[in-house]
């Protein structure tokens, strides 16, 4: 048995390193840093507490970044709660619900209110073994939507206020010691006022010693038009908002069945959006 101690020691480390990848995507999907290609498994549930906290001082009117006393500081906290059941080996229900605390240190109100709920599927239509590792296509269908008549057109709204119908594909692949790649893109149907637009989420990560998983992103958000700020008639949801944002997560696995989260995320570049910092940190819990 000694000679098989090395294979045994691989496949473990591999399986660790699999859970602590698990709870980083599931925290990642909870607090905006993209889709990954991880399922949950037949009949697990997972569920993240969370609190993200961004802020920013200058914002780009159009693409010319400045700043405004009336303005001033905007400071905006979520509070999430997310959760994702795997219905069967290949397919997971998830599902998102934040409350969103909005304010400025110029002359606009403060905003606290429920936000909006995402429930989304995600299905693994084709895997295939690739070199040392696994490549898959996966399809993550959603819908948005606002639970209350939150404040949506002024610096400090918490949310567009429209429906969001969301059509999502994943590329992802995972070599075999557990590190990962995973592309996601699509197209946002936004029912409202705010013109359709496409994601596009790169993620990479690595678990180190078995628990603790690093995971750089990079977010690229296309609008197709709308006016800019400052344009006749224009309102906030309108507005062409689009973003370059870039960040890394990590993910401490405390146990099968716990684990930690934490994320920082910069924007690099913008129109008609805040030039944000950003910072959450979270509970994961499988059940």
């Amino acid at each position: 048995m000694t000679g098989w101690e090395p294979i045994r020691t691989l496949a473990l480390a591999a399986r660790s390193a699999s859970f602590a990848a698990i709870g980083l995507a599931l925290a990642g999907e909870a607090i905006g840093q993209g889709e990954t290609g991880f399922l949950r498994g037949e009949g697990r549930l997972d569920a993240v507490l969370s609190y993200t906290l961004d802020t920013y001082d200058r914002f780009w009117v159009g693409t010319t970044k400045v700043d405004d006393p009336s303005v001033g500081r905007i400071r905006r906290a979520a509070y999430n709660v997310y959760a994702a059941y795997g219905v069967a080996s290949c397919l997971d229900v998830g599902a998102n619900l934040s409350y969103v605390s909005a304010s400025s240190t110029g002359i606009f109100e403060r905003e606290d209110d429920l936000q909006d709920l995402e429930l989304k599927l995600k299905w693994k239509g084709l895997a295939t073994r690739l070199g040392p590792g696994e490549a898959s296509v996966l399809l993550s269908p959603g819908v948005k939507f606002p639970v209350s008549n939150y404040e949506d057109n002024a610096p400090t709204a918490i949310g567009d206020g429209q429906t969001d119908y969301r059509g999502r594909a994943i590329l992802h692949y995972q070599l075999d010691q557990g590190a990962f790649l995973s592309l996601e893109t699509g197209y946002d149907r936004r029912a409202g006022v705010p013109k359709d637009e496409t994601p596009w989420n790169l993620t990479v990560g690595g678990t180190f010693f078995g628990f603790l998983t690093l995971s750089p992103f990079y977010s690229i958000v296309r609008s197709y038009g709308g006016p800019d700020i400052g344009d006749p008639g224009f309102s906030f949801p309108a507005v062409q908002e689009e973003y370059e944002r870039a960040g890394v997560s990590t993910y401490v696995r405390l146990g099968s069945n716990l684990g930690l989260v934490g994320l920082w995320r910069t924007t690099l570049d913008g129109r008609n959006t805040g030039d944000a910092d950003a910072f959450a940190f979270g509970t994961v819990i499988r059940f």
